[in-house]
């Protein structure tokens, strides 16, 4: 029996979301980016992952920021996004997204997705409170206090996002 697990970045700009998902490809793929594609699979080949945890799919950009092109949930479902073992999305905070993040836990839990929230401390305020109250399956936590550095702040996401394939690796074991 195998699980397959999506996880929702839940913040607003600036939160780390990108960049996190660019580093957990380089973690779990071995593919380094300066700009990760938005809506990709990639291969993974962790050195310890087990075999039957072969694709990562990362969104890239929080759905709101392509909701233009995107036009709505459904059609991001239908037109965009692409089935993996583990899938990566990105949203917003700040009204409406409560919406789209609804919509989206609704078309993942009809693909058989177990759909997890992750949540920033950078980035809790009321909104992602609300949020966070959403009936996920499980809610994630990532540390990230407010740094000046540009250097800091991205050697802190990415200490993060390897931790966090570590989690992905050893959790494919399990399920």
């Amino acid at each position: 029996m195998f699980s397959s697990w999506a996880y929702i970045l839940v913040g607003d700009n600036n939160t780390g979301k990108t960049s996190f998902q660019r580093f957990l490809v380089e973690a779990l793929c071995g593919e380094r980016y300066d700009r990760l594609p938005r809506n990709i699979v990639k291969d993974i080949n962790h050195p310890r992952a087990p075999k039957k945890l072969k694709t990562l799919f990362t969104i890239n950009r929080s759905y709101q920021e392509k909701m233009d092109e995107y036009e709505s949930v459904e059609n991001y479902f239908t037109s965009f996004f692409k089935d993996a073992d583990i899938c990566i999305l990105s949203s917003h905070s700040h009204p409406p997204s409560i919406q789209h993040t609804q919509e989206m836990m609704a078309e993942l839990a009809s693909r058989a997705y177990n759909v997890a929230g992750i949540f920033w401390s950078n980035d809790f305020g009321a909104d992602a409170k609300q949020i966070a109250g959403l009936p996920w399956q499980e809610r994630l936590w990532i540390e990230n206090p407010h740094l000046e550095e540009a250097e800091g702040i991205s050697a802190q996401i990415k200490k993060q996002a390897y931790e966090f394939a570590e989690v992905l690796v050893a959790r494919a074991y399990a399920l």
